[in-house]
């Protein structure tokens, strides 16, 4: 495999780690809570996703990706007024909060099961198999999508959050909860928001992702690479988040090619150590 091909896929699988990631950070900002739940969101929004391009046969791949955002937008806000919201109001303990994140994860995952079978399934689309060629080097054509996706969504929250009352808002909100409320902001609107955008970015990148692997099941548990990413970039940071991202998908496909595929995991997993030794708040964090 050229080195050319090898960075495309690791930007492009970086790409995805990245937009899980950024749901993580987004929540932990909103509530500083660790949402486990991630990355089984992104499966549901890939199933989701599959269900479009299934019932309207022939449909455009950008209907597919506005059908899971929305649909998982809707769950986000469900999960967080019958789940969440109860349990912050009730001043549950962080670690109560995150075990409940990976409660929910579980039902999530037994869910999508029980909903779209226990077999892997393939997007009924040409791209799953579309080949396209760049500068003399063939590439699976998700991967263009992903290219020009990403920074649009980039450059979307970046208008969200300088540009909008309620991106503004939810930085207040996050930076001084205190005095966001005394200017009214309602710290339940900021979690619901936050929830719902998180898990719309993470429907997203599941349907992104769906062409290039099956979907299944268990394909949340690529939210610990994404939570590792997010990590990384130090959690809570948005830039971080996407930068992290990069780094573990381009870590694992090089490191991949270079020891074995087998030691990917564990490949990721070591950058994000070594980094974190050196830079414990990680890399958008101040210096210590």
């Amino acid at each position: 495999m050229s080195f050319v091909i090898q960075l495309m896929s690791g930007l492009a699988i970086g790409s995805i780690y990245g937009l899980v990631a950024v749901g993580f950070s987004m929540i932990y900002r909103a509530m500083g809570l660790v949402n486990f739940a991630q990355g089984d969101m992104m499966m549901v929004g890939a199933f989701l996703g599959y269900t479009v391009l299934a019932t309207f046969a022939g449909a455009p791949f950008w209907l597919a990706i506005v059908g899971a955002m929305l649909g998982a937008a809707v769950l986000g806000l469900v999960i967080e007024r019958l789940a969440f919201r109860p349990s912050v109001k009730r001043k549950a303990d962080q670690v109560y909060l995150v075990l409940l994140t990976l409660g929910i994860g579980i039902v999530l995952s037994n869910g999508a099961r029980l909903i779209w079978g226990a077999n892997p399934v393939v997007y009924p689309t040409p791209l799953t198999h579309e080949i396209v060629v760049v500068a003399g080097y063939p590439l699976p054509a998700v991967y263009l999508y992903i290219a020009v996706v990403t920074p649009l969504l980039l450059a979307a929250l970046h208008l969200f959050f300088t540009r909008t009352w309620l991106g503004l808002a939810l930085r207040a909100a996050a930076d001084d909860p205190e005095t966001a409320a005394t200017f009214g902001i309602r710290a339940g609107l900021t979690s619901s928001a936050s929830f719902a955008i998180a898990t719309a970015i993470g429907a997203l990148a599941g349907v992104l992702y769906a062409p290039i692997a099956f979907v299944s099941f268990d394909m949340g548990a690529i939210g610990v690479k994404a939570f590792a990413a997010a990590a990384l970039g130090t959690l809570g940071s948005i830039p971080g988040a996407v930068i992290g991202g990069f780094i573990i998908g381009l870590g694992e496909t090089f490191g991949g090619q270079l020891i074995a595929t087998e030691y990917q995991d564990s490949i990721a997993f070591a950058i994000m150590i070594a980094v974190l030794i050196l830079r414990p708040t990680g890399l958008m964090g101040a210096r210590s």
